[in-house]
């Protein structure tokens, strides 16, 4: 009996499906190190364009799902939507769609000289770029960094100091004007108070001074042993540092009346982080008189 050679057993191949095997191969070789080499190229063109619009400011990072969020551009996503699909939460952000750019040398022109205001920006400090040919696809951002848990003593701190230098000068809120207020001290009891609307204004995704329970802030403080003759509060989402919150009640006439209240003597606060709420972040500061 004859037996088959392996050349017998071998099947034909079309020429059409060999060249697309050659091509395969040919991109296996070279295409995989050209490709990142070119994504490098177009991200150095951002990041020098951050170094010479502003030197002292960090550098920028190339961001994996910043790249990611930059493709989805590139396919017309709407760049809110980009980054949620990207699973990527941005505290600020900024885009570039650009086209006709022969070099990234020619991007690099272009940011220097019509986009460092926003190159400037030091809370900016990731990127993704993607590039085809000549077109450009750039998303920025200032990365959501909320306080961690573990730092809750320091961050209450701070706010504490940075709310008692509000109240050691005159001061006008909208418009009514308070004079300087004596320092408030910090509360365990208005803390746990706190503690307790931040909490769930971060688990039920809302912000109000109503908790879902239908408590107000003078029933949370009672919960939580404070004896109160006169209680206020604050709440805000979305700031990431004790600097930005209080700030950001400070120009609120309401909130900044809280805070320079004379009748005021004790203060708690408190923050929850959730990054799939709207907020990411949410606070709460409550403020107290005992009987």
């Amino acid at each position: 009996m004859r037996r088959a050679t392996p050349a017998a057993q071998s099947h034909r191949y079309p020429a059409a499906m060999l060249l697309r095997v050659a091509l395969l191969l040919l991109w296996f070789c070279f295409g995989s190190i050209a490709g990142p080499a070119h994504a490098d190229e177009a991200f150095d063109a951002v990041a020098q364009a951050r170094r010479q619009c502003a030197s002292s400011a960090p550098a920028l990072r190339d961001q994996p799902q910043l790249r990611d969020a930059a493709a989805r551009l590139a396919r017309g996503t709407a760049l809110k939507a980009a980054l949620d699909a990207s699973g990527y939460r941005a505290q600020r952000s900024l885009e570039w769609r650009l086209t006709g750019y022969a070099s990234p040398q020619a991007v690099t022109q272009y940011l220097v000289a019509s986009q460092c205001g926003s190159l400037r920006d030091p809370a900016i400090t990731e990127a993704g770029v993607l590039r085809s040919g000549s077109n450009y696809w750039i998303v920025a951002a200032a990365p959501f960094s909320p306080p961690s848990q573990a730092d809750a003593n320091d961050v209450a701190s701070r706010v504490l100091s940075l709310v008692n230098h509000a109240r050691a000068q005159p001061r006008r809120c909208g418009k009514e004007s308070f004079n300087a207020a004596p320092p408030l001290i910090l509360d365990a009891a208005l803390t746990r108070a706190a503690a307790t609307q931040a909490n769930a204004m971060a688990a039920g995704d809302f912000l109000e001074h109503r908790g879902r329970d239908g408590s107000t802030p003078a029933d949370r403080a009672t919960r939580a042993g404070y004896h109160w003759r006169s209680v206020g509060e604050n709440i805000a989402m979305g700031q990431t540092t004790p600097e930005a919150v209080v700030q950001d009640w400070l120009k609120s006439p309401e909130h900044c009346a809280n805070i320079m209240e004379p009748v005021f003597q004790h203060m708690g606060i408190a923050f929850a982080v959730r990054p799939s709420s709207e907020g990411g972040i949410y606070w709460a500061q409550t403020f107290g008189r005992t009987r």
